[in-house]
């Protein structure tokens, strides 16, 4: 079995490729809505969502960034992942409207940093228990 090929999608600039994100990295100027369109793009491109599209709590969700994980597919478009996105799109405008959003700091940064590494990490455990 290959290895996964993963690509992350991403408007936090505290993310660089390294050690504890071997991968390609899209980055997306812009907030995370934008980083939910670049994302629905690549899905229609090839690509699986392989992490969830929404963050873990609300104060997360109203946060300046967001990255996610996917996987080159065999399929040309991933309707699980633009269907999940679609609804994450919806929840995020609620959730964002009307509220005072936080501005970009270190603190979300490397927030969001630590949540991308722990999906990284379960994806490749997942992938080594398929493996045996």
């Amino acid at each position: 079995m290959t290895a996964k090929e993963l690509r992350i999608v991403t408007n936090n600039s505290w993310i660089e490729t390294g050690p504890a994100v071997p991968h390609e990295i899209v980055f997306v100027e812009g907030t995370p809505m934008e980083v939910l369109d670049k994302t629905e793009e690549l899905l229609q491109q090839g690509w699986r969502l392989v992490s969830a599209p929404l963050p873990p709590n609300v104060p997360i969700m109203r946060g300046p960034y967001r990255s996610l994980v996917i996987e080159k597919n065999d399929r040309q478009y991933d309707r699980d992942g633009l269907i999940a996105l679609g609804k994450a799109r919806d929840r995020y405008r609620m959730e964002r409207e009307n509220h005072n959003l936080p501005e970009p700091g270190e603190d979300f940064g490397v927030i969001d940093r630590q949540m991308l590494q722990r999906t990284l990490r379960d994806a490749m455990i997942i992938e080594a228990e398929n493996r045996n």
